[in-house]
């Protein structure tokens, strides 16, 4: 809104356009001089007509920086991302950079247009990323232009127009429970060093926790007199800050309970009496963490530590090669197919809503329903 002044014979007029990249308040102004030969009402008319053109003037171009995106990137992680946003975020992020800064890093903020950011699509298509990692790129983009157009240095984000290549979903690769029970057994077969490896993959199944979640866990969260399990952390590598650090879990609801079954409380029970063995003999060179999955010294597993582990296990043993968060599938297609409805699925995964457990498992349950209605048919077939 225009401020409106008046010096002497003449009208001082400001407009706020916007912010620079400093955060600085930019503000624009104009004078306007009274024809004295027109009568005061003339004038008046005049005058704000004058203001309105301006401030049309000071719209269209109400982006005052001329910085390049890559610059206000760097800015925004500064002044605003390393501030508000989780690590793993930032991590994920900062490896979008180089990409990201080689498409758009040299066109200024105000200037990038829709058929920028699809053109910088279609380049992620051609270098063979997914729809889902493409999208995860583009919103990289659009939250620094959303943060552009909130500090009124652009005037729209350019990504909401974008069309993103047809995502086709395939079928989630997961050990079967047999394969699983197969897994299991192999495990117990390793030697004691490898005993917290197959703690962790034991949990994996039997809780279908984040990977991160199982290595952010602590013995406080055992209540061994109610056989639950508490999920109140986790634990992250970021290769940007080359450090592993502790954060919350992924939502809100992530912080959930898990009741476990008496098999795995012994387990954990004996697990722990390996693990204070285990800190006696390494003496002084163990580190207390109070973590329960582990390096031979305390300190918390790595991921490597465990990708390889897993290769290796699956080449020696001849077991089919699945990933780490396939463990994950695993619990929640068993959960599912038993008939645990919905809300006690996403509660048991720590997803924030249903909606997100039924778009990830919704063939799982499309499966699950069709037998039901085949048992319901078998049950009342005249």
């Amino acid at each position: 809104m225009a401020n409106i002044t008046k010096r002497g014979d003449t009208f001082r007029v400001k407009i706020s356009c916007g912010y620079n990249i400093q955060g600085k308040q930019v503000i624009k102004s104009m004078t306007y001089k009274p024809d004295p030969t027109k009568s005061d009402k003339w004038n008046e008319k005049e005058l704000n007509r004058q203001v309105v053109l301006f401030e049309e003037q000071c719209q269209r171009g109400k982006s005052v920086t001329s910085a390049k995106f890559e610059t206000f990137a760097r800015e925004w992680f500064t002044n605003y991302a390393e501030l508000k946003l989780k690590k793993t975020t930032l991590r994920n992020y900062h490896g979008m950079e180089k990409r990201t800064y080689e498409a758009l890093g040299h066109i200024r903020i105000d200037r990038i247009n829709p058929i920028d950011i699809q053109r910088y699509v279609r380049t992620l298509s051609v270098d063979g990323l997914s729809p889902a990692n493409i999208k995860n790129h583009v919103r990289f983009v659009s939250v620094i232009l959303s943060y552009a157009v909130k500090k009124q240095v652009i005037n729209y984000n350019p990504c909401v127009a974008v069309d993103y290549p047809i995502q086709t979903k395939t079928e989630r690769e997961f050990y079967t429970t047999e394969e699983v029970k197969q897994f299991l057994t192999l495990l117990n077969d390793l030697e004691d060093e490898k005993k917290p490896i197959a703690m962790f993959f034991t949990l994996a199944a039997y809780t279908g926790a984040r990977k991160s979640e199982i290595r952010g866990l602590e013995w406080s969260d055992i209540d061994f007199d109610n056989s639950t399990l508490s999920i109140n952390r986790a634990y992250h590598y970021s290769s940007y800050h080359k450090e592993h650090f502790t954060t919350t879990p992924k939502t809100a609801k992530s912080r959930r309970s898990l009741k476990l079954p008496t098999k795995i409380m012994e387990a954990l029970a004996e697990y722990r009496q390996w693990q204070d063995e285990q800190r006696k003999i390494c003496c002084g060179s163990w580190i207390e963490t109070g973590r329960i999955i582990t390096a031979w010294n305390g300190t918390p597993l790595c991921d490597a530590t465990l990708y390889k582990f897993l290769e290796n296990f699956c080449k020696r043993t001849g077991m089919r090669k699945v990933n780490i968060h396939s463990f994950r599938h695993f619990n929640a297609s068993v959960l599912i197919n038993s008939g645990v409805d919905v809300v006690t699925v996403q509660t048991a995964l720590g997803h924030s809503t249903p909606t997100t457990t039924l778009s990830i498992y919704s063939h799982a349950f499309n499966t699950a329903q069709t037998r039901a209605m085949e048992a319901i048919a078998n049950a009342i077939d005249l």
